[in-house]
């Protein structure tokens, strides 16, 4: 621990991010982009006052109930989490705190580790001695990844609902909290759209069990309708395919390795033959 601590990032500069690089997916000759993983990082920084209610409590209720009164970590969830692992055999549950999330997120990796777990602990730990938790909050809705792109909630409300978070309602708040757990998997513009469903409506219970919410206020957020914002087409091509290879390449490397690592992926998308579909289905339907 000792070794660990003197290997660990400062936290004097904690606004630094590491500078990454993009993964890009092309078609099968190699010079069509279809898409871009990472690239610039979305991200419009909001004062804390002036993000919504709704969206710290859906937060809050997803990732970190106890954010408030409870210290850096939560040894009972540790130590589920470690006799949960011990039992599976794998590294499957984390029991992080919304401290440790943030710590993971902006100087470490994913990697399943004990070492990266001590180290996320220690960080955490510094991280609430220097700022409260009002700040390490508001650090964590500004800079967390949402996926496609998109860092922080106004980013990703702008990227999926193509609105203000000022402006989302109940349930698109509830929606947007239930991303960070797994970006990719959760994608509203990918293939798992009825699980990103179920989550969103399992934190609306959640909310109305820890009493944010009124019963007519998880009636109304539950029976709504959210109709996502399409995929911008100057930044993916084929969203459906590329989305697809996008969900491959994090089940096999890692949601770290696919958005940070810079890789060069020829699909087997033939962009030509594309574009003929797209304006056949366009014109005939």
């Amino acid at each position: 621990i000792a070794y660990l601590i003197r290997t660990l990032p400062s936290l004097d500069n904690f606004n630094a991010r590491q500078v990454s690089q993009s993964t890009k997916l092309y078609d099968r000759t190699g010079e069509v982009l279809l898409y871009e993983i990472h690239g610039e990082e979305k991200r419009t920084i909001l004062p804390f006052s002036e993000i919504p209610k709704s969206i710290k409590q859906a937060t809050l209720t997803a990732e970190d109930a106890n954010f408030y009164n409870e210290p850096a970590f939560n040894w009972q969830a540790i130590i589920r989490a470690f006799i949960t692992n011990i039992k599976s055999g794998t590294f499957s549950q984390g029991g992080s705190t919304i401290s440790q999330q943030l710590v993971k997120n902006v100087f470490l990796s994913s990697e399943k580790t004990f070492t990266r777990k001590i180290k996320e602990l220690i960080l955490a730990i510094e991280l609430e001695s220097r700022y409260s938790k009002d700040e390490i909050f508001s650090f964590y809705l500004n800079q967390i990844p949402y996926g496609s792109n998109a860092y922080g909630i106004e980013a990703a409300s702008k990227t999926f609902l193509g609105k203000s978070v000022k402006d989302a309602s109940l349930g698109e708040a509830a929606l947007l909290a239930s991303l960070p757990k797994a970006p990719t998997y959760y994608s509203p513009w990918g293939n798992h759209t009825q699980e990103l469903s179920e989550r969103k409506n399992y934190i609306l219970e959640r909310m109305y069990g820890l009493q944010t919410i009124t019963k007519s206020e998880y009636d109304g957020a539950i029976k709504e309708k959210i109709v996502f914002a399409p995929p911008s087409l100057g930044a993916i091509q084929a969203p459906h395919f590329s989305l697809m290879v996008k969900e491959y390449l994090t089940n096999r490397f890692g949601e770290t390795l696919t958005m940070n690592g810079g890789l060069y992926v020829k699909t087997t998308l033939d962009s030509k033959l594309q574009e003929i579909a797209e304006k056949v289905v366009e014109e005939g339907v």
